[in-house]
């Protein structure tokens, strides 16, 4: 067998019932997409290791569009939900948020629209593709990627995403120093820093988007936060 390229993005071909066991604990989700990309994954072993590096799916209470996203700096997770056109957040950015009491890993602290443009690999926008849309993967594979229910049929101005990243002090950064680590540990006492994992942030986004549907039915985010996984830096956590 030949050996696998460094640069060789792979994508696991997902059917709708397609399930993944989110690494780092045992919830086990339908998704639509599942990415392993090469370039922005940490290079060093880890609890990362056996983790893909973007993971789209659809939160089934909602039908919110979910990513999981391995930013390229730093290489920690992130993760996004996206909300329809018509919901009261739409096209709200992130300077416009202080009014609702919404809880999640750090804050919010991206908002924007799908970036169609960017390669879907590492875009923060729903898969693109028809329903069995093939795409080479290599010369001698193919694999079909498929489009979450929020985008089928539609384009991809019709998801507005919400995000929160795991770069938080007490976080892991697979990419950071040692000097770096020791001083987030004086950051916060002396306590370990803690990687977040890929179920730490697939619960978070359902965390979101219990919020965000809340919302959207004109309810308050707070009642609906499923916790307990909110983050002690988590400036929308403190319950008025």
């Amino acid at each position: 067998m030949p050996k696998k390229s460094r640069n060789e993005i792979t994508i696991t071909d997902a059917p709708r019932s397609m399930t993944r066991t989110m690494a780092g604990g045992g919830d086990l989700v339908q998704v639509d997409a599942v990415f392993h990309v090469p370039a922005v994954h940490p290079v060093g072993s880890g609890p990362w290791s056996e983790e893909a590096d973007k993971i789209s799916w659809t939160d089934m209470p909602t039908g919110y569009g979910c990513i999981m996203r391995r930013s390229p700096l730093g290489k920690y997770l992130a993760g996004y939900v996206s909300v329809p056109p018509g919901h009261p957040m739409f096209g709200r950015g992130t300077g416009s948020l202080n009014d609702l009491l919404i809880g999640v890993h750090g804050g919010i602290d991206y908002a924007a629209a799908c970036r169609a443009s960017e390669p879907e690999d590492v875009s923060i926008c729903h898969p693109s593709g028809r329903e069995k849309r093939e795409r080479v993967v290599s010369r001698s594979h193919r694999q079909t990627v498929y489009e979450n229910e929020a985008a089928k049929g539609q384009g991809h101005a019709d998801a507005w995403w919400f995000g929160f990243s795991c770069n938080q002090i007490g976080d892991v950064l697979p990419d950071a120093s040692y000097c770096r680590q020791k001083k987030q540990e004086r950051l916060i006492g002396g306590v370990e820093p803690i990687y977040r994992t890929e179920a730490y942030v697939y619960r978070e986004c359902v965390r979101l988007a219990a919020q965000l549907k809340a919302i959207e039915e004109g309810r308050d985010p707070r009642d609906a936060d499923p916790g307990p996984s909110a983050s002690s830096h988590d400036p929308y956590r403190t319950r008025g």
